[in-house]
């Protein structure tokens, strides 16, 4: 007998079309067993897909896809999506190099429109998509799934805008579970769960008067009495979808995001209306795997688990995250300095910064999905005599280059950058690889980079940071682990600023290591050395300003260098390095070890590297043949 009898009988939306409404439930149990169980083995995004499968079941149910288009939010709630669309056989690959996204993407199936890894560009998408259809005669039905995090976002409150002015027919479902990655903040989430109240109370409302008619002789006048009062207390409960329907959507909900049958059902009916239209629909993280229901936060993504009790594997109790560091780090500094400020755009659990937040949550400033807001803000800070440090990811901090540039740079404010996952970032994929931010940071004007190649560096500039106020700074480190036994976190090494590290000096080759690719130069330098090559080798720390005379006279001794850069090639540290070196020393450059600039496809950073010919023994070759 089949695990799955239902899922069994769908390869297609067009499949599953066939299904009786009736049996969607069924169809949505398996659904959900099967993600359970391919995830327990391989990994990957879990509570938000567990969340989803009624809605996408629905969806796919009603919408003739991909003729009709279904544009999804941030990405990570699209298993469900992607087993209903000709993919479930491959999702014991998601995430693993050579296999399916963790995310919509376009090269994999065209029911996934947008390769789709950051929060709140689906409205705006959809609103493309039906003025184009409008515009050239084409009929088709135009859908935009959002989270409630995602739509507190500047971009789709844009898009709402401007899609309520022109009033192209489209639907915007609101996946409303409460939470993006960790807990929602801000005054949209506030709303939101106003309008669930509101619901609450007006069901509440309706039973209390038919329980009043039904009481002999004074349930009329009670009746009127409790209209009466009822006036004095709307204050307290807002007009549900009030915010929506002013911005130009006819509003619709909240509902039951698990009945399947009143979402389809809902679904036909507001495909009818002309306009544009939301669609609040309310669902559970983690639903229907009750370890993920109690600690969504925890399951929003994980490694093999066992499906019986939810444990995964544990990890080196010695081992810790950078992003963790961080967080330690800036604990035990804000303990002793009550001016420190930390930042971060709704990334509280990603950036390590929990702790910190427990300990110090008037110290702590999280913006939501708001890089925009977050770096201006962080700016405004400086201004007023805090010490803020603006902790981002690589990918994100690209959203803010605007406020980076003309809030920032600028006006030289002394913001504490704290960039994170910067270089490859392994499974997440093309969306999400920090591979620009430092071809854009040596641009700037004002700007200092520092580039630490180890977890100590990564404590001892943070405190360089905290009385650093000659520019904005910004340190960039991968998504990588440190060993707690080699830590000082109380007595951090003094930084001189500028200063590089020359590591070995030779007299044939210069590599010139940036940041985190010091391990891989060691091991390079290594190869050449037994083959007779003799190598300076330096570990650059200051990026900018740079230690030009010290490597200019390095330069003088040797015949050739080398840039090693986890970086796009034309967006790295490269560019920079060789404007600031003089000219007399260019004719020794050989080459510049980095990332082609084309999509970085998912996997381990190994495959990645060693698919990119930049593990050691490839670069060795290389330079061996080039001398």
């Amino acid at each position: 007998m089949s695990l799955y009898p239902f899922l069994d009988r769908i390869q297609l939306p067009e499949d599953l079309r066939k299904i009786p409404e009736n049996q969607l439930p069924d169809v949505c149990k398996d659904v959900r067993e099967f993600i359970i169980d391919t995830l327990a083995d391989v990994g990957g995004h879990f509570a938000s897909n567990l969340g989803v499968v009624e809605l996408t079941v629905a969806l796919h149910y009603v919408f003739n896809t991909p003729t009709d288009r279904i544009i999804w939010d941030v990405g990570h709630q699209t298993y469900p999506h992607k087993i209903l669309t000709g993919r479930k056989d491959k999702l014991t690959t998601v995430r693993k190099w050579g296999g399916l996204s963790g995310f919509p993407k376009r090269e994999e199936s065209p029911f996934d429109l947008y390769n789709t890894g950051h929060a709140g560009t689906s409205i705006s998408q959809a609103l493309g998509e039906a003025c184009a259809r409008d515009l050239v005669g084409k009929d088709y039905r135009v859908a935009a799934v959002i989270g409630d995090a995602s739509i507190a976002t500047g971009m789709a409150l844009e898009a709402m805008n401007h899609g309520g002015h022109i009033k192209p027919d489209m639907l915007v479902i609101l996946n409303d579970n409460y939470m993006s990655i960790s807990k929602n903040v801000g005054s949209i989430s506030n709303y939101l769960n106003n309008i669930i109240s509101s619901q609450i109370y007006n069901k509440w409302k309706t039973l209390f008067y038919n329980f009043l008619k039904w009481l002999p002789l004074v349930g009329p006048a009670l009746q009127s009495v409790a209209q009466n009062m009822e006036s004095s207390m709307k204050h307290f409960m807002l007009r549900p979808g009030g915010l929506f329907e002013d911005l130009g959507f006819t509003y619709f909900g909240p509902i039951d995001g698990h009945d399947v049958n009143r979402v389809v059902q809902l679904l036909k009916n507001v495909s009818k209306i002309k306009g544009p239209v939301l669609l609040h629909v309310l669902t559970q993280k983690g639903k229907g795997y009750k370890p993920a229901e109690a600690d969504p936060i925890k399951y929003h993504g994980v490694t093999p688990f066992n499906k019986e009790d939810g444990k995964m594997a544990s990890a080196d109790a010695n081992k810790i995250g950078l992003s963790k560091i961080v967080g330690k780090t800036l604990t035990k500094m804000t303990e002793k300095n009550s001016h420190i400020a930390v930042i971060t755009p709704a990334m509280i659990e990603g950036s390590g910064l929990r702790e910190f937040q427990e300990r110090f949550p008037n110290h702590t400033f999280d913006t939501g999905i708001a890089e925009q807001h977050s770096i201006a803000f962080a700016g405004a800070m400086t201004n007023g005599g805090a010490i803020p440090y603006m902790c981002i990811y690589s990918t994100f901090l690209t959203r803010g280059l605007d406020q980076l540039v003309e809030d920032v740079s600028l006006m030289n404010l002394p913001v504490r950058f704290v960039i994170d996952r910067a270089g490859i970032v392994g499974p997440d994929g093309e969306t999400h690889q920090g591979l620009s931010d430092l071809g854009y940071l040596a641009g700037l004007p004002n700007m200092d980079i520092i580039v630490p190649s180890s977890a100590q560096d990564i404590i001892d500039t943070l405190y360089f940071m905290e009385s650093y106020t000659d520019a904005p700074i910004a340190i960039r480190f991968p998504k990588d682990n440190g060993d707690l036994r080699d830590l000082k976190f109380d007595t951090p090494n003094p930084i001189t600023k500028g200063k590089t590290r020359v590591l070995t000096k030779g007299k044939d080759l210069l590599i010139l290591s940036v940041g985190f690719m010091l391990p891989i130069a060691r091991a390079v330098s290594e190869l050449l050395e037994k083959d007779g090559v003799s190598i300076t080798l330096v570990d650059l720390f200051w990026l900018r300003p740079l230690d030009k005379n010290l490597i200019e006279s390095l330069l003088d001794d040797v015949k050739k260098f080398v840039i090693l850069d986890e970086s796009y090639v034309h967006a790295g540290a490269s560019g920079f390095l060789l404007n600031e070196i003089d000219s007399s020393h260019l004719s020794k450059f050989l080459k510049t070890f980095a990332l082609p600039p084309e999509p970085i496809h998912h996997g381990e950073r190994s495959q990645i590297l060693n698919h990119y010919h930049l593990d050691p023994q490839s670069i060795a070759q290389t330079i061996k043949s080039s001398l």
